[in-house]
């Protein structure tokens, strides 16, 4: 942990643990050691808890509902569970299925499931076992829910990967505020990002990486209650939701350049960025205004070969 004493006496310090299977970084200002310290292990333990409960493998509430559904059989689902069970099913449908948490058994079949079965592994699997499973798995289509029990007509797995790190900022922000913290940045793995307050006289700032080689490409500043997300290729998008952030952001980049500007339309974010395979910068409006704000009136240039239609 450091400390950093701000213009207004009130100190930045930066705490780091391990959650889900990533770094969690907390940039807090405030003038009491103690309150920090008591929002930080509030933080930590809810985080623990959630990467457990929310882990579509394991011995977690998740794993234990997914059991069930391959099974063919329903499930119940707690009251904590319930609400990202129905908010998955809500982005599914308005990504136009793009965001799919159904992905889940194709994950266990690639062996992403662990490092272990990663470590494992002998190569991609076989395209006959692919096939077989995408003829007989569900998809969050076949799910049904009224908000206690969860069925699907198919067999089905569901991963909250794509999404639970947005989840779990918006409860950073109850925590913190709950223990009088009102200036902060968290940071999930650097791809999931939440301002709260500002950082002194200027506002939180987050790094734009490129994603074909180890540097910055400018930054973005994050009014407070905004959060950031990145997903794949290094796709950003960033809203006041910081849950529909990190589900945006798996949308898009599964959308890809030609349907960019639509899929981002049809989930309601104002500010994406995509760097594309081939270079691109693809941008909203909205998001190539406040890159030239926060960057001295220009746009960030990761390869020269051009630039999106929207800038």
């Amino acid at each position: 942990m450091a400390g950093l004493l701000g213009c207004d006496n009130a100190v930045v310090t930066e705490h780091r643990f391990a959650a889900f299977g990533t770094d969690i970084r907390l940039e807090i200002r405030a003038g009491e050691p103690a309150q920090t310290a008591g929002a930080t292990s509030s933080l930590q333990e809810r985080f623990r808890v959630a990467e457990r409960d929310w882990y579509a493998f394991g011995t977690g509430e998740l794993a234990r509902v997914n059991e069930r559904l391959a099974r063919g059989q329903p499930a119940a689902v707690s009251a904590e569970l319930a609400p990202l069970i129905t908010r998955a099913l809500d982005f599914y449908t308005r990504s136009g299925a793009l965001f799919d948490p159904g992905v889940c058994a194709l994950v266990r079949l690639w062996q992403f499931d662990s490092e272990t079965a990663l470590a494992a592994a002998t190569g991609p699997p076989a395209p006959a076992a692919l096939q077989a499973l995408q003829a007989r798995q569900g998809t969050l289509a076949d799910a049904r829910f009224d908000g206690q029990t969860l069925s699907a007509t198919r067999p089905l797995c569901i991963d909250l990967g794509g999404m639970a790190k947005g989840t779990a900022l918006e409860q950073a922000r109850q925590i913190l505020g709950q223990h009088g913290i009102h200036a902060a940045l968290v940071d999930i793995g650097g791809s999931s990002q939440l301002a709260l307050g500002r950082n002194g006289s200027r506002a939180w700032f987050i790094g734009l990486k490129d994603p074909r080689a180890e540097r910055v490409i400018g930054r973005l500043a994050l009014a407070s209650g905004e959060a950031a997300s990145t997903s794949g290729d290094y796709e950003r998008g960033y809203t006041r939701d910081a849950e529909l952030a990190d589900a945006a952001s798996t949308a898009l980049m599964v959308a890809g350049p030609e349907r960019f500007l639509q899929v981002s339309a049809a989930l309601k974010i104002t500010a994406a960025l995509l760097i594309t395979p081939a270079g691109e910068l693809l941008t909203t409006p909205e998001m190539a205004a406040r890159l030239r704000q926060a960057n001295n009136g220009r746009l960030p240039r990761p390869v020269a070969t051009g630039q999106g239609p929207d800038l």
